[in-house]
């Protein structure tokens, strides 16, 4: 039998949800069974402690009288508990249990979000450097944070990658024809995670930026931007418009830098599947982990720093375009029907173990 554990989370505005629910909704498609774990409760951290020691043991307890030798399970990471994951995981593996990671984030290697999360080095490292080599298997997001992991300690053939995440949509992708000269942006738009936004208005001297999302710092105004507001994942792509989306992160036009900055080095940005899903093509930092699917599947342009993005506008040509919208549109369905997951996942589970 093969389960997925399912920790229920509340949809909001953001991407944080999306991911792991379209990971769940792959799973249930594949005929695997939910293991349902309750999500832990919007209270004061006395009781949050409280809830920590009682609740989630019992599951765990319950999960390991559930499942038999030969059972495999996905876990997605990083969940809360860690030391109470981190105590029941082997007695649950000598069982014959397999168990499978799918990681979200490394907070140990993304240090938090300025001003918006910070997050104990302590449990950082228990949690990807303690707790995550006791998986039997590890799906990250691409080649980059597989060599970080393995540089860290990871035995090379325990970790897989997944390239892109999923985005799961049954809408249509609209294949709109010609450059409208727009540029999306979608996220947290925060100043103290997103100041190079700000500097967009002196920067978009060929295009339009159109922006997507929460916290943005209404009280400026800028010239060549528009804030159209904020959206579930759900309803984004039928929301979202422009030529390409730009995946970037931190305080500067220059250069991605910072701890959200610099992690574009190795991680999968959402925004990125979202873009492609909604049949966008995509602008990205050289430097990203991004920059190599990117350039593989002709989706859109590697980037030093964001007054390039002038230059693609102005040798921009229609025939151009068209080649790398068709390319978008290919990887958009591969997304919509959560390829990328299946490919990762069914790498590991059809070794010969």
């Amino acid at each position: 039998m093969q389960y997925y554990i399912d920790l229920k989370r509340k949809k909001r505005n953001t991407a944080g949800a999306k991911a792991p629910a379209d990971i769940n909704a792959i799973c249930a498609s594949m005929g695997m069974e939910s293991f349902f774990m309750p999500k832990i409760p919007d209270k004061n951290k006395v009781l949050n402690k409280a809830w920590l020691f009682t609740v989630p043991p019992y599951y765990w307890m319950k999960l390991r009288s559930t499942c038999k030798s030969g059972d495999v399970v996905i876990f997605q990471h990083p969940m809360y508990g860690n030391r109470i994951t981190n105590y029941f995981l082997p007695s649950i593996q000598k069982k014959g249990v397999r168990f499978i990671a799918v990681i979200h984030d490394l907070e140990s290697l993304r240090h938090g979000i300025s001003g918006i999360l910070t997050q104990s080095e302590s449990t950082s490292i228990l949690s990807d450097n303690v707790l995550l080599k006791k998986f039997n298997y590890v799906i990250a997001h691409n080649q980059k944070m597989k060599e970080y992991l393995i540089s860290q300690g990871f035995a090379p053939d325990k970790v897989g990658t997944l390239d892109i995440f999923d985005y799961l949509y049954d809408g249509k992708t609209e294949k709109k024809e010609g450059i409208s000269g727009t540029l999306s942006v979608a996220g947290n738009l925060a100043p103290a995670k997103s100041g190079y936004i700000y500097q967009l208005g002196e920067l978009a001297k060929d295009f339009h930026v159109n922006l997507y999302g929460n916290n943005f710092d209404k009280n400026r105004h800028f010239d060549h931007v528009t804030y159209k507001g904020s959206f579930l994942p759900e309803e984004l792509p039928l929301k979202i418009e422009g030529d390409f989306g730009l995946i970037w992160d931190g305080p500067s036009a220059k250069t991605c830098e910072g701890n959200t900055g610099n992690y574009l080095r190795y991680n999968n940005p959402h925004k990125t599947s979202l873009y492609l899903a909604s049949g966008i093509p995509v602008i990205v930092w050289k430097e990203s982990a991004m920059a190599d699917f990117v350039l593989k599947n002709q989706v859109g342009y590697v980037i030093d720093n964001l007054e390039e993005i002038n230059a693609i506008y102005r040798d921009l040509n229609e025939d151009e375009y068209r080649e790398i919208k068709n390319n978008t549109l290919k990887i958009a369905e591969k997304l919509k029907s959560g390829y990328y997951f299946k490919k990762a996942l069914n790498q590991y589970l059809q070794q010969d173990l």
